[in-house]
């Protein structure tokens, strides 16, 4: 039988998973549900239109939150700080600037497009 602390250190945890994750598992339900509307939906009426253009605008926001969310910038107070010994100054700073290389890359292959 488990004690009372026991079951709250366990709810916490699940607790904190989601609080960390809210906004992943929102977004990508609804880019879900975009999904599960098109696939029901005629793609040649202006609704089946409405829902592919849904998708693509959602799988932009699921990926730019996922991707935020493990590249970071300098000031982040949700920094991830390295573990380990030190590396070499030009390693370091590709990962400190890791989102704004990230989010340039991006840029310069759309605007190539």
């Amino acid at each position: 039988m488990r004690h009372d602390s026991e079951m709250d250190t366990s709810s916490r945890r699940g607790g904190q998973f989601v609080k960390r994750h809210s906004l992943s598992i929102a977004a990508g339900g609804l880019l879900l549900a975009w999904i599960l509307l098109y696939a029901r939906s005629n793609p040649r009426t202006h609704l089946g239109s409405f829902f592919g253009n849904a998708i693509a605008d959602w799988t932009g926001v699921v990926v730019t939150i996922i991707a935020t969310k493990y590249l970071y910038e300098i000031a982040s107070k949700a920094r991830r700080h390295p573990t380990g010994p030190r590396e070499a100054a030009w390693p370091e700073a590709v990962r400190n600037h890791s989102l704004t290389i990230f989010a340039k890359f991006i840029w310069y292959a759309y605007s190539r497009t």
